[in-house]
C-alpha cells in the first residue's frame, strides 16, 4: 500500500480532463462509510434523497455505468438505493446483479447453509453482549461491535475467531470498520468483482472511478492502477490515488461530476 494520497477535491482540474476524454466511465461506490455515514444499527442506514437524485442523474447518463459494491447483500443495497440501471455487487462482490448481469460465486453459494449455522451459534454465544449484532447476509456474515463496550470487544473477537477456526478451509476472517466479517474462502474479492464487471460492461477505453472506505476496497484499488481510486475516511496507508474525508465530501464530488462533466 502507498502511504499517502492526494485530496480529490483539490485535483479536480486534472481529473476533469481525464473524465472528459473518456469514452465511457465506470463508477464504483461503496455504501456504508462512503455513500452514507455509519449508524448504530446497520439496518437504519439510509441514503438521503438529494444523494439518490444525484445517483439517478449519473445512472441515466449514456456515458456512465454505476455500480454499488458493498459488504451488504445485493438485495439489501438494491432496496436502499432503489434505482434501475445500476449494478449491485453485494457481499464484497460475491453476488452481482443489474443491467442484465447475474453472478453468484458458486463456492460461496455452496457454503450458505454452513455459514447460517455458524452465524446462529455465534448469535447465541453473544446474545448477552449489549450492542453486539450478528448479521447473516446469505453469502457472508458480519459481527458488528461499533456500540459494544470496549471491555467486551476481545470476547467478541475470541468467539468469532474460534468459530472460524472450526472450518478454516471454508471461511476466513477479516476486520472491517468496527466489525468482523466472515467470508468464504473462494479467491474472490471486490477486485475480482470489479474486473468481472469491467469485462462485461466496459471496453478498452473505459475509465474507472472507485470510491471506498474499507480495507476490502483495497483489493479494488490495486486492480485499477490507471483509474481514479479514492479512499474515503481517515487517511491511512492505502493503494488509492486520492482521498476524501467523509460521505459529505463524496456527495460534493458526485454533485460536481453531474454539473461539470456529465451535464
Amino acid at each position: 500500500m502507498k502511504a499517502m494520497c492526494h485530496s480529490l477535491l483539490q485535483d479536480l482540474a486534472s481529473v476533469e480532463e481525464r473524465l472528459r476524454a473518456a469514452v465511457r466511465i465506470l463508477l464504483f461506490l461503496d455504501f456504508d462509510g462512503t455513500l452514507v455515514p455509519f449508524v448504530q444499527d446497520p439496518s437504519e442506514a439510509r441514503l438521503d434523497e438529494g444523494a439518490r437524485q444525484t445517483l439517478a442523474q449519473i445512472s441515466r447518463n449514456a456515458r456512465t455505468v454505476t455500480t454499488i459494491i458493498s459488504g451488504r447483500s445485493a438485495s439489501d443495497i438494491c432496496g436502499r438505493i432503489g434505482l434501475d440501471g445500476v449494478v449491485y455487487a453485494g457481499n464484497h462482490g460475491l453476488e452481482i446483479c443489474g443491467r442484465r448481469l447475474q453472478f453468484v460465486e458458486p463456492v460461496a453459494a455452496a457454503r450458505q447453509e454452513k455459514l447460517a449455522h455458524l452465524s446462529t451459534q455465534l448469535a447465541a454465544q453473544l446474545r448477552d453482549v449489549e450492542g453486539a449484532i450478528v448479521e447473516f447476509k446469505g453469502l457472508t456474515a458480519s459481527v458488528h461491535y461499533r456500540w459494544v463496550a470496549a471491555s467486551e470487544v476481545a470476547r467478541i473477537q475470541s468467539a468469532v475467531e474460534a468459530a472460524v477456526a472450526l472450518a478454516p478451509a471454508s471461511f476466513r476472517l477479516i476486520s472491517s470498520k468496527m466489525a468482523f466479517d466472515i467470508i468464504p474462502r473462494t479467491g474472490w474479492d471486490k477486485g475480482k468483482a470489479v474486473c468481472w464487471i469491467k469485462q462485461h460492461l466496459g471496453n478498452g477505453k473505459a475509465l474507472s472511478i472507485y470510491l471506498g472506505d474499507d480495507l476490502t476496497d483495497e483489493d479494488a484499488f490495486r486492480v485499477l492502477p490507471d483509474g481514479i481510486t479514492v479512499k474515503v475516511g481517515s487517511i491511512t496507508a492505502t493503494s488509492a490515488r486520492y482521498c476524501l474525508a467523509d460521505p459529505a465530501a463524496v456527495h460534493e464530488f458526485l454533485n460536481w461530476l453531474t454539473r461539470h462533466v456529465l451535464a
